[in-house]
């Protein structure tokens, strides 16, 4: 199956519900050599797959670090210095079969490059699927300071779902994606989520695909509204004494519920926060707020990144968005505080 997706006065073509071999034909890559950039990971599980797809062909691999945000200043150099010794005379297929930061490695690459080349995506989890529909592509210096950025766009996004990630994990990190998406733009699709995936049983053996198009289109939409939702609460993690005892993802999950809990201050939602904590404890999030992390301190790099504009994105209500509402020290120290006391009760 096949959709079109456009942003930002660009276009992909998507196709799933295939595998790769029946997806991927010779002719969709004639003269061109393929340069595959991934994640070490990725290269160990997938090598001999991807070898056979594009046997016609020579394939050349970047290997690049397992870190969620690949897509640093040191990589980047690392990958120019690796480009050198390929001839700009020829044609090449770049791909990017990794996690977020390789996705938006690679796009930032095949827009810059002097090499004539075509930009794909290989999605190896719903969270690489969903950067590689945002069209903004980035370096940072670190993960909260973005410094090179391009707009750019796969020409085709093949989602194989037997290369993405069956373990308790991954599916986990999947199911944050759609959960977000929920949240910032359909409040039906979150009851969806509950009834469908109750617990971890559940979760293990329900996968997304009659989610994809969904997914697509809210993306399609409103992708910078759901990426940024939660982004400055994960990057305040970054800058925080101990951030290092949280993984990339539960920074970013943490983030998420972070951002999600100041809203409720901030616009009094009556929605149950409780029975959203419920939920996501017996699919088997860790939602308490690490021990060793100075509340403190996180909070004061909240507000510091937030800067002087002083606002962040809000829902009216959950699934419908709203204003950008000025960010307060009292509101986030009432939203933490009200976070701890439902967690304290499950």
């Amino acid at each position: 199956m096949q959709m079109t997706y456009q942003q930002a006065g660009l276009a992909t073509t998507i196709t799933y519900g295939e595998i790769l071999t029946s997806s991927i034909q010779p002719a969709m890559y004639q003269d061109k050599a393929v340069i595959v950039i991934t994640n070490q990971r990725y290269y160990d599980h997938f090598f001999e797959k991807i070898q056979g797809v594009f046997a016609e062909t020579t394939v050349d691999w970047y290997i690049c670090r397992n870190q969620l945000y690949a897509n640093t200043l040191d990589e980047w150099m690392g990958l120019l210095d690796y480009l050198e010794r390929f001839s700009t005379q020829k044609e090449y297929l770049i791909i990017a079969i990794g996690n977020v930061g390789v996705v938006e490695l690679t796009g930032f690459l095949q827009k810059v490059s002097l090499l004539k080349s075509t930009f794909w995506v290989i999605p190896v989890s719903f969270q690489s699927y969903a950067q590689a529909l945002v069209a903004a592509r980035t370096i940072c210096r670190q993960p909260s300071l973005a410094i090179l950025k391009q707009l750019n766009l796969p020409e085709n996004i093949f989602l194989d779902q037997t290369m993405l990630s069956p373990q308790k994990d991954g599916r986990l990190i999947d199911l944050q994606v759609f959960i977000r998406t929920a949240v910032v733009c359909d409040y039906p699709l979150l009851q969806r989520l509950f009834k469908e995936y109750p617990n971890q049983k559940q979760l293990q053996v329900t996968n997304f695909t009659a989610l994809i198009e969904e997914l697509t289109d809210y993306y399609q939409e409103a992708s910078e509204e759901i990426e940024s939702y939660g982004r400055v609460f994960e990057e305040a993690f970054y800058l925080t004494t101990n951030g290092h005892f949280l993984s990339e993802n539960m920074k970013r999950f943490l983030g998420f519920l972070m951002h999600f809990f100041w809203n409720a201050v901030e616009e009094s939602w009556d929605f149950r926060c409780d029975n959203f904590l419920i939920w996501l404890q017996h699919l088997g999030f860790p939602i308490q707020f690490p021990t060793q992390i100075s509340m403190a301190e996180y909070l004061e790099n909240v507000l510091t990144l937030v800067g002087e504009a002083g606002t962040l994105l809000t829902l009216r209500k959950v699934g419908e968005r709203g204003e950008a509402k000025v960010v307060t020290q009292q509101r986030l120290i009432e939203a933490f505080e009200n976070y701890q006391k439902i967690c304290e009760q499950l």
